[in-house]
C-alpha cells in the first residue's frame, strides 16, 4: 500500500456513519429508532410513514452515498461531470435513449401518494449530506464534492433510476439486430437454428384463465456502436405449500441474478411504522422493500424477459430531417443535449433525432466486463420504441404490496408494476401460495418483435398492452409448488405474445426435479437447492462428447474424467472444468468460420442475456450433425470438429493449470471477483477488492455462475440476494446478499458477507421485536432538529 492509499483508508474511517447515540436531523417530525444488528442491517422504527421514508433515505445514504450519487449521474447522462472523458460515451448513449426524459415522463404521472414516499426519502438523503462528518473516500480520489438531487429533480432522477432498472432487465434490441444480420449472412434457416423457440414448461406455472427487413445499414455496424450495458441475467424463485413443507406452512425462496458489483446492488433493511412493516432488500436509491416479507406474507421475483422493445427501420428523406410514414414525410424532432465534461470549458453537444417511434439510436460501446469505446459518430436509421420510456414501477406499488392482506389484494397491488415485468411468487401465513406475471407487454399488429420492422407503415404499431387480468397467474396449484427461472411461462395455447427471448428452461427444470424429489421440504433442503450445480445441458451433451476417439493419452485421460461425471459443475470438479473449456472451443470451431469474428463475439463470445448456443443450440447440432455446421454430414464430421476442439481445450488448460489434470478444478478458473470501480487504480486494488472466491455452476445451473467466454471464465453474473422465508416462524427466515451492507472499505460490514455467501451460508433475518433485540448490536436515535 502506498502512502496515498493509507491516507485514503484514513479518510474512509473518518467517513464512517454514527451507529449509536443520538443525531439531530432537520426534516423529521418525530423520533426514529435505528437498531443495527450484528450483520449491519438497520431495523428502522418510525412513528409515521413520512419519517420512515426519510429515515430510510438517511440511513441508506450514510452507507452508500457514492453509489447513489454515481447512479443518479449515470441515469441522467452526467457521468462526464464526475469522471471526465471516460464517462462521455455512456452519457451520449443514455441521453440518446433518453433515460432522463423517461424519468420526467414517469414522475409526471406520480400521484400524491407516490410523491409522499419519494420526497421524504430524498430529503433524508440530503439530510445525511448535511449531517455527515466527512465525505466518502471516493470523492477524495476524484477530487469531487457529493451531490444529491433536490426539488423536482429528485422525483425525475429517482424515476430515471427506476427506468434504468427497467432497461437492464428488458433490453432485447441487440438480439433483434443479431437475428437480422445473421439472416442476411447465412440465411433465415440458419438464423432460426441459432435462435430456436424456447420450450414451454407448463407444469411449473399456469396461465390465467415474415420476411426479414432489407436494409440500408448493416445491423452488425449498429451492434458495434451499441453500449451493451450490464443486463439482468435471470433469477430463480420457488415456493411450496404447507402440504409439502415440514412445518405445515409455506416456504418461499428467491435468488435474483445480477452483475457482480461493489457495493452490492441491494441494501438490506427492516422498515416499520404504522401502516407499513416489511423486511428484505431495497434499492439504495428508492424507498420501500423490493423483495422480502411482512408479518403476513412473503414474495420473490424473477425477470419475465418479455419483449418490450422494438426497433423500427426508418426511411429518411435526403437531408435526414423527416421520416416516411404512410406515404407522407413527418418532420423529425431534434432534441439538443448539452453534456458538461469535467476539464472542458464548453459542453459536448448531442443532437438526438426522434421519429414517432422514438430516438434514432447512436451509441459508442460494446462489451460487458471490459467495455470498448468505438470512436466516431454513427448515423442511424433505427428508431427505438420501449415500454420503459413511459412506464416503470410506481413507488406506492411497494407500499400496497406490503399492505395486502390476501393474494387477491397482492395481485391488485402489483398491477402498477409496469416495467420491468416480473414473475412474482407469493406465500402467506394463512397457507396460500400464488404466482403473478406483471408488466406491460405490447400487442403488436404484425410481427413478433424478434427482428427490426418497417417504420414507414402502420402495420407494425402497438395496439395497447396485454390486459393485466389475462397475464399468467396461479393460486394454490394441486402440485403444491410453484417455480420460475426466467423460463417461458405459458404453453402454446396462450393467446398473447409476451416475448420470444425467454431464457432456456434448464434451471427451471432442475428446480422442479429437486422440488419433486423430496416429499416434505425444509429450510435446509431449500438451502441446498440454492447452491445446486447440476447441469441438465451437460448431461444431454455428454454422450456425444464421449463418442469422440482420443488422439493421444492426454485426451484419453480427459475423456476418462468425463466418462465418470454426472454433470455436476461443482467448483472442485475436474470434469466440469474440461467440459466448460471444451465447450468454448467447440463454439469457436462451429461458429467462427460461419459468422466471422465480429458476429461471433456478439452471438457467443460477448453476448449478454443468454448463451443459448451452448445450452439449447449445440446439443441439437450434436444430435443431428450436418455439413452446414461441421463441414461434413454425420458423425464423422461432427467428431472431427469435437476432437480438434478437445485438443485445443487440453492445451489451454495445460497452459493455465499445469500438467497435472487432477488439479484442473472448475473453481480455479471460474471465480467471482468483487471489486469496486476504483479498484482499477493499481495502488487501490488491495484496499478496494472485497474478495475473490471460487464458484461452481454456469448460466444454466440453479447456482448462477454466468461467464463471458470472449473474456475469460470468471463468473460475472451471480445470485445477488438469497432468501428463504419460513411462513411458520418468520424469525427462522434467512438471507444474504453478496458483499456487505456498507460501501465504505473501513467498515466491518464492507465485505463480511463474501465468505458466507460463497459457501452457501446465510444470516438470520430477525423480524419480531424480541428477535431484533436479541441480535441488536447498535442503537441510534434520530430526533427532529
Amino acid at each position: 500500500m502506498t502512502e496515498w492509499a493509507d491516507a485514503l483508508r484514513e479518510r474512509a474511517r473518518e467517513a464512517l456513519p454514527p451507529v449509536g447515540g443520538e443525531v439531530r436531523v432537520g426534516g423529521l417530525e418525530r423520533r426514529v429508532e435505528v437498531i443495527r444488528d450484528r450483520w449491519g442491517v438497520p431495523h428502522i422504527y418510525a412513528q409515521n410513514l413520512h419519517d420512515l421514508w426519510f429515515a430510510q433515505g438517511f440511513v441508506a445514504t450514510s452507507e452508500r452515498l457514492f453509489q447513489m450519487d454515481f447512479t443518479f449521474r449515470l441515469v441522467s447522462g452526467r457521468l462526464a461531470e464526475m469522471i471526465s472523458e471516460i464517462g462521455l460515451p455512456l452519457d451520449r448513449f443514455w441521453r440518446t435513449v433518453g433515460l432522463h426524459m423517461a424519468g420526467r415522463r414517469i414522475a409526471a404521472a406520480y400521484e400524491e401518494a407516490d410523491q409522499q414516499m419519494v420526497r421524504p426519502f430524498i430529503e433524508g438523503c440530503t439530510a445525511w449530506l448535511e449531517a455527515m462528518s466527512a465525505k466518502p473516500f471516493e470523492y477524495h480520489v476524484l477530487d469531487l464534492e457529493p451531490e444529491m438531487p433536490t426539488g423536482e429533480d429528485a422525483l425525475h432522477y429517482g424515476a430515471a433510476a427506476s427506468a434504468f432498472m427497467g432497461w437492464i432487465l428488458s433490453t432485447n434490441w441487440d438480439a433483434e439486430l443479431l437475428r437480422a444480420e445473421i439472416a442476411e449472412k447465412l440465411g433465415w434457416e440458419a438464423m432460426l437454428a441459432l435462435f430456436p423457440d424456447v420450450q414451454s414448461e407448463p407444469s411449473i406455472v399456469f396461465g390465467g384463465k415474415d420476411a426479414g427487413p432489407t436494409g440500408r445499414r448493416s445491423g452488425l455496424d449498429i451492434l458495434k456502436g451499441a453500449p451493451l450495458t450490464p443486463n439482468g441475467q435471470g433469477s430463480n424463485n420457488w415456493v411450496v405449500a404447507g402440504s409439502r413443507s415440514v412445518t405445515g406452512k409455506p416456504l418461499l425462496a428467491n435468488d435474483p441474478h445480477l452483475l457482480v458489483q461493489v457495493p452490492a446492488v441491494w441494501f438490506e433493511c427492516h422498515l416499520a411504522a404504522p401502516g407499513y412493516e416489511a423486511a428484505g432488500v431495497a434499492l439504495p436509491f428508492a424507498p420501500g422493500i423490493v423483495i422480502g416479507h411482512t408479518a403476513h406474507h412473503a414474495w420473490g421475483l424473477t425477470n419475465v424477459g418479455g419483449d418490450v422493445q422494438d426497433l423500427y427501420l426508418e426511411r429518411l428523406n435526403e437531408d435526414r430531417t423527416a421520416a416516411l410514414y404512410e406515404g407522407a414525410w413527418e418532420p423529425l424532432t431534434v432534441r439538443r443535449e448539452e453534456i458538461h465534461v469535467r476539464g472542458r470549458d464548453e459542453p459536448e453537444v448531442v443532437e438526438v433525432p426522434e421519429t414517432r417511434h422514438g430516438p434514432i439510436i447512436d451509441s459508442y460501446m460494446i462489451g460487458t466486463t471490459n467495455p470498448e469505446v468505438v470512436q466516431g459518430g454513427i448515423t442511424e436509421t433505427y428508431a427505438l420504441r420501449w415500454v420503459g420510456a413511459e412506464h416503470a414501477i410506481r413507488p406506492t406499488t411497494l407500499l400496497r404490496m406490503a399492505q395486502a392482506r390476501s393474494f387477491q389484494e397482492f395481485r391488485e397491488a402489483v398491477r402498477t408494476w409496469e416495467c420491468p415485468g416480473q414473475n412474482m411468487v407469493y406465500a402467506d401465513v394463512d397457507g396460500t401460495i400464488g404466482y403473478q406475471c406483471t408488466g406491460l407487454y405490447p400487442i403488436r399488429r404484425r410481427g413478433d418483435g424478434t427482428v427490426p420492422v418497417p417504420g414507414w407503415t402502420d402495420q407494425y404499431e402497438w395496439d395497447g398492452f396485454i390486459p393485466f387480468e389475462e397475464l399468467p397467474w396461479c393460486e394454490n396449484p394441486d402440485e403444491g409448488f410453484l417455480a420460475t427461472a426466467n423460463n417461458k411461462i405459458h404453453d402454446e395455447s396462450y393467446p398473447y405474445l409476451i416475448g420470444r427471448d425467454f431464457l432456456p428452461p434448464f434451471r427451471a427444470r432442475r428446480i422442479v426435479q429437486l422440488l419433486t424429489a423430496t416429499e416434505k421440504h425444509s429450510r435446509d433442503t431449500f438451502a441446498s437447492m440454492h447452491v445446486d450445480t447440476v447441469s441438465i445441458p451437460a448431461q444431454r451433451m455428454l454422450p456425444y462428447l464421449l463418442e469422440v476417439e482420443p488422439a493421444d493419452d492426454r485426451q484419453k485421460e480427459a475423456l476418462a474424467y468425463l466418462g465418470e461425471w454426472n454433470g455436476d459443475l461443482a467448483a472442485d470438479s475436474v470434469a466440469g472444468c474440461i467440459y466448460e473449456v471444451w465447450g468454448k472451443h467447440i463454439a469457436e470451431a462451429v461458429l467462427q468460420p460461419k459468422l466471422g469474428p465480429d458476429l461471433f463475439q456478439h452471438l457467443y463470445g460477448r453476448r449478454q442475456w443468454t448463451n443459448s448456443f451452448q445450452y439449447e443450440v449445440l446439443p441439437t447440432l450434436l444430435e443431428f450433425p450436418s455439413a452446414m455446421w461441421f463441414g461434413a454430414d454425420g458423425r464423422r464430421g461432427r467428431d472431427d470438429v469435437l476432437g480438434g476442439a478437445l485438443g485445443r481445450a487440453v492445451e489451454e488448460l495445460t497452459r493455465r493449470l499445469g500438467e497435472d489434470m487432477a488439479a484442473w478444478r472448475w473453481g480455479s478458473i471460474h471465480q467471482v471477483r468483487f471489486a469496486h470501480q476504483l479498484a482499477i487504480i493499481p495502488d487501490l486494488t488491495p484496499m478496494l477488492t472485497a474478495g475473490v472466491v471460487e464458484s461452481g455452476g454456469d448460466e444454466q445451473t440453479v447456482l448462477q455462475g454466468q461467464f463471458e467466454p470472449g473474456t475469460g471464465y470468471d463468473a460475472v453474473v451471480v445470485p445477488s440476494w438469497r432468501q428463504i422465508i419460513d411462513l411458520s416462524d418468520l424469525d427462522r427466515s434467512v438471507g444474504i446478499h453478496t458483499v456487505g451492507q456498507s460501501g465504505n472499505p473501513a467498515s466491518p460490514h464492507w465485505n463480511d458477507f463474501v465468505e458466507p455467501w460463497s459457501e452457501g451460508r446465510y444470516h438470520p433475518l430477525p423480524f419480531t421485536r424480541p428477535a431484533v433485540e436479541r441480535h441488536a448490536e447498535h442503537r441510534l436515535e434520530l430526533t427532529p432538529d
